[in-house]
């Protein structure tokens, strides 16, 4: 039972996050919408990513976009681009892409928790937090108790590998964790692609379509701690390689990208809560290094096409090769925070801190066969690739640098009663500042229920892809101002048992200067509106008898946009049984509302049912079974790019054996 449940439910509430005000309060009081997801919850529904895992929560839905098959983690129907990512409390975000032109997740082979913050966290963290939060936390950073090692193989010609080892070395904790994988994706038939409808106008027959949009990627992944005192160390290295991107951003099949990305990260950690009398100290100094490579270019428009009118500054005539836009960039970043938590007032702990952030875009390489060379002429149709890099028709080589300032008071202001209220400043070198207040009122009404009242202020600062980036699909605009949100929510958690949790949230969330394309200006990014959100998010989690747990939720919102991608109503229900001795099931259905992303494309609803078995031979060797899409159901993915009536198809049933050996 220890492996199927990792903690009761009541452990559960009791749990100690940190996400919520960057200092340990048990997950029932953080004066946030938190949740936590468990390595053994994961580990139970067989889920290979965190992405698939991040579904289970309401609020959340993980969009799979046309390039990449990119997992896009949104929450309470914003675009993604709202949503901070962050590894053992490093943001993975990059000037450009926002969470990486690449990024595909973590393997959850490397997972100790996850912890998520529904609502704003800006003044926290500062931009991109506007609409959530979630912060990953390796077994390598948490400590690994256990040395294991595993592998799975499946469908799409999927094989990983993974190890984690934990020790102690002349006094010093150390943890590592790895692993290694290759897939071919699901590679999805597209019927018509953006090319599509440019030969029924030209008359050629160039596109690809119909065809299949390749998916495949091969990742590597290194995880790395040491811990004296009050001291860690983190290290990272990801490197995704072979990586095909199947459709380009304007929905053409593309079958001849191959891209590679690199991260690399270290961190310096300190942390001593008792460094004087009533005072704590923190600080970190972090490093990240990142690049990337189109390899031989992103094939924007097949070969053999036809540009016969003004189409994003490209010269009319044939392109034997078609449109080619190659792409190759690196950025690293520094940073540093010290922060001091006083205790010495009795019913008050304040946090205050200060810190400074580089993101260096320092290299740039960009060439293309079509739009504008860097003299400002057209380039001819036909001609070879041209390199633009350093010309104001590229992305910029140059830095942002990021000064901040933030201030906490978590006030008990009785027995039942508590409030926490802060607020931080922020300095942007290239659009200037911002300040983010938050305030959350913690009540504990009864003893089987507990009331939060929570306001938070945040925003986005606009991506370099927005501000100067030129793609087939988007123009930049270097005016654009930061996107801002204001969020009010009211939750209520009530135990009605010790073995049955429930919680309801209600929630406002307005936004205000979103940062969208606009078609009535070539498709040029520009800030264009406004939007009111109102939700409500429910969950429960039931002890059914002690060897079956039932968890569910449900979303549902609405909202002035008329058409958003995001569906309004998404719902939950897994189903944990260890049915016999040794034995254990796990059973979910995600359910995805009907989604409508313009006025004549609606995508239907579905309902999606994985399913895993585990048996745990001996208390060393543990294997498992898992049937995705379980009942093979048709389910699709919105995506303007690709001509009506269809949308981007989803993976179909697919299946993995999985064996872990603990020593």
């Amino acid at each position: 039972m220890d492996r199927l449940l990792s903690m009761s439910l009541e452990d559960l509430m009791a749990t100690k996050v940190s996400i919520s005000t960057t200092t340990r309060q048990p997950l029932a009081k953080a004066p946030s919408v938190v949740s936590v997801i468990t390595a053994e919850d994961i580990k139970a529904t067989g889920a290979m990513n965190v992405t698939d895992i991040l579904q289970s929560i309401p609020g959340i839905y993980v969009r799979a976009n046309l390039f990449a098959f990119r997992p896009q983690v949104t929450f309470r129907g914003a675009s993604s681009t709202h949503t901070l990512l962050m590894v053992d409390g490093e943001p993975i975000r990059d000037l450009v892409w926002s969470s990486g032109i690449y990024w595909k997740g973590l393997p959850t082979s490397m997972v100790d928790r996850i912890e998520i913050i529904r609502g704003p966290g800006s003044a926290l963290f500062g931009s991109d937090a506007s609409a959530g939060v979630i912060n990953i936390i390796t077994k390598a950073a948490a400590g690994v108790n256990r040395n294991e090692a595993g592998a799975r193989a499946g469908s799409f010609r999927t094989g990983e590998g993974w190890a984690q080892y934990g020790g102690n070395w002349g006094g010093v904790d150390v943890a590592m964790t790895a692993q290694l994988g290759t897939t071919a994706g699901h590679a999805p038939r597209i019927p018509s692609d953006g090319q599509t409808a440019m030969d029924a106008r030209t008359g050629s027959r160039i596109s690809l379509a119909p065809g299949n949009a390749d998916y495949g990627y091969d990742t590597q992944d290194v995880r790395f701690s040491a811990a004296i005192e009050n001291w860690r160390l983190l290290a990272g290295y990801t490197h995704h390689g072979d990586l095909a991107v199947g459709l380009t951003g304007a929905g053409v099949l593309d079958p001849n990208t191959r891209g590679t990305d690199s991260r690399s990260d270290l961190a310096l950690l300190y942390n001593n809560e008792a460094a004087a009398d009533h005072w704590g100290i923190a600080g970190e100094v972090r490093y990240y290094e990142l690049d990337y490579s189109s390899g031989n270019g992103y094939y924007e428009r097949p070969a053999g096409y036809v540009n016969s009118r003004q189409y994003s500054g490209a010269a009319n005539g044939t392109y034997p090769l078609g449109w080619i836009n190659r792409n190759n960039a690196a950025q690293r970043g520094y940073s540093a925070e010290a922060s001091g938590l006083f205790t010495g007032l009795k019913t008050h702990a304040i946090k205050i801190g200060a810190g400074y952030k580089l993101d260096d875009l320092y290299y740039v390489q960009q060439l293309v066969n079509f739009g504008t060379g860097p003299s400002g002429a057209q380039l001819p149709a036909g001609g070879p690739l041209v390199d633009i890099s350093g010309s104001p028709y590229a992305a910029p080589a140059r830095a942002r640098r990021i000064r901040y300032a933030f201030v906490q008071d978590v006030w008990t202001i009785a027995n039942d009663w508590e409030l926490t209220a802060g607020a931080r400043y922020d300095h942007y070198s290239d659009f200037g500042g911002a300040v983010d207040p938050r305030v959350a009122l913690v009540w504990q009404t009864a003893d089987q229920l507990v009331t939060k009242l929570m306001y938070g202020r945040a925003f986005r600062a606009p991506s370099y892809l927005e501000l100067y980036t030129f793609t087939a699909a988007s123009l930049p605009n270097p005016e654009l101002k930061p996107e801002r949100s204001d969020t009010w929510d009211l939750q209520f958690s009530y135990s009605v048992s010790r073995d049955l949790k429930l919680g309801i949230d209600f929630y406002r969330f307005a936004q205000s200067n979103l940062i969208a394309v606009d078609p009535a200006n070539n498709y040029r990014f520009a800030n264009m509106g406004d939007n009111m959100a109102h939700g409500v998010e429910f969950e429960a989690q039931w002890q059914a008898t002690p060897t079956l747990r039932i968890a569910a939720n449900a979303s549902s919102r609405r909202e002035t946009l008329l058409y958003n991608s995001v569906p309004k109503q998404k719902s939950y229900l897994r189903a944990d049984w260890a049915f016999m001795p040794k034995w254990n099931w796990d059973i979910e259905a995600d359910h995805v509302g009907k989604r409508r992303g313009s006025l004549t494309r609606p995508v239907n609803a579905y309902t999606v049912v994985d399913s895993t078995w585990r048996y745990a031979y001996s208390r060393e060797w543990e294997f498992a079974f898992s049937v995705r899409n379980l009942f093979n159901a048709d389910a699709y993915e919105y995506s303007s790019s690709i001509p009506a009536p269809y949308n981007l198809p989803l993976p179909k049933r697919n299946a993995y054996a999985e064996a872990r050996y603990r020593f």
